[in-house]
């Protein structure tokens, strides 16, 4: 598995549409790609899923299907890893 990671305090140089273009550009290639977008602004994921799928995605403001969903548990002390 290669992994390809970019970061920089900065905004507006550009991450979001290269992870972007990169991840289209490699699936289209054949490969397996993860976007995984932990900016709190979620660009990349307005990107990729359409606003329905994003309204679905968080029904009632709950966030179970997210990354976040995922590792509440384990913040809030009663998840198992």
């Amino acid at each position: 598995m290669n992994t390809i990671a970019f970061f920089s305090n900065k905004g507006g140089v550009g991450k979001t549409s290269l992870v972007y273009h990169l991840a289209w550009m490699y699936a289209e290639m054949g490969n397996s790609v993860i976007a995984a977008d932990l900016d709190p602004q979620a660009n990349l994921t307005s990107m990729f899923v359409q606003d329905t799928r994003l309204e679905e995605l968080w029904p009632d403001g709950t966030h179970q299907l997210t990354i976040y969903g995922a590792v509440q548990p384990l913040l809030d002390g009663v998840g198992d890893v």
